[in-house]
């Protein structure tokens, strides 16, 4: 497949379907896929069809860079004139089914300061033979989707929660669409009962015929009129015949946030992990759970999980502890936050 300047210009743009599907016959979109520029250009990173297709259940995605393809088209980045579109993204899915096919939803590449950052609402089906099939949709049929979840029931994929752009979310709903796997149709399922609200980076099972498991992952709350996010603590199940929602745990657990006072990052605190916040009276720590960013120590006989995110520090209480002990304990890692970056930290309980 060659792609040149002129189809570059024209096609390398994400666009949402007029129909429900569309069957999106982009050659740029599918050279992507197939590895795109690094194909063909010697000093890109090769990666031929047959690593492509071997590489579907990876992670971090598959196919071409979008600043590759800027690189081999001699093309600017600049934030203005919008994103190339890719197939690297996160929070995707990737659902094998049984006849062989791989169905690929929705996902989001780079962060929103990135020029080609883009959250997308397409789905792209790898058939057998190498086909590739990408299909769009109205956006009002199916809103842009990432770190959502993809289960599979009979001959539909229910795909649950997302993440989405921060004007596009609604605080204490939670999105489930369908997606029909014999015309790929997507349609939205009403739901009622006692849902997890604004979810995303959660797990998804089957549990029974037509009863889907959530847990874990992060809400979107409101807060003070501002969007915050916090812990899913607890477990829901939703059975999709009745589209009813169920709230299976209700788990007192604590949740503290330690951030900048004047809001900034924490990305670049070298300094900044969890072995320099923990007071060194808290002895009783679980080794086998930590790693560069988080780890477990033992109040009282409570697990408390200490995560060092990008822009906040969090402290789960994963039990019964009083709280005026659990503030104390953070309020000891907050001191230590503030000696370890030597700015001021504020601390809060979500």
């Amino acid at each position: 497949m060659t792609i040149n300047e002129k189809l570059f210009q024209e096609q390398c743009r994400p666009r949402f379907g007029d129909a429900n599907p569309e069957r999106m016959q982009v050659a740029f979109w599918e050279w992507m896929i197939r590895g795109g520029a690094s194909a063909v250009e010697p000093n890109l990173a090769a990666r031929d069809e047959s690593s492509l297709f071997s590489d579907l259940g990876a992670k971090d995605g598959i196919g071409s860079w979008p600043w590759d393809a800027r690189r081999f088209f001699k093309m600017e980045s600049s934030p203005c004139d919008g994103p190339i579109w890719t197939f690297q993204r996160y929070g995707a899915t990737r659902t094998e089914l049984p006849d062989g096919r791989v169905v690929c939803i929705g996902g989001e590449h780079e962060d929103f300061y990135d020029p080609d950052f883009h959250i997308y609402n397409d789905v792209v089906v790898f058939g057998l033979d190498k086909q590739i099939e990408i299909l769009g949709y109205p956006k009002e049929v199916f809103p842009p989707t990432d770190f959502h979840t993809a289960t599979l029931l009979g001959n539909k994929i229910v795909i649950i929660g997302s993440l989405g752009y921060r004007a596009e979310r609604t605080p204490g709903f939670t999105p489930v669409f369908a997606l029909d796997l014999d015309d790929y149709s997507i349609s939205r399922l009403m739901t009622s009962g006692e849902a997890p609200g604004w979810i995303s980076e959660h797990e998804a099972l089957t549990k029974a015929e037509g009863v889907i498991p959530v847990r874990g992952g992060r809400l979107i709350e409101e807060r003070s009129g501002e969007q915050r996010y916090a812990r899913n603590f607890d477990d829901y199940e939703l059975d999709v015949s009745s589209g009813i929602w169920s709230k299976i745990t209700r788990r007192n657990w604590q949740h503290f946030s330690i951030r900048q006072k004047d809001k900034q990052m924490f990305v670049l605190e070298r300094d900044l992990g969890p072995k320099n916040l923990i007071p060194s009276s808290m002895i009783n720590t679980k080794p086998e759970d930590e790693t560069r960013n988080q780890a477990r120590i033992v109040i009282k006989g409570v697990s408390v999980l200490l995560v060092c995110g990008v822009s906040e520090i969090e402290i789960i209480v994963e039990g019964e502890l009083q709280n005026e002990v659990a503030k104390q304990v953070v309020e000891q890692i907050r001191v230590n936050a503030e000696a370890a970056i030597k700015r001021p930290c504020v601390a809060e309980q979500l």
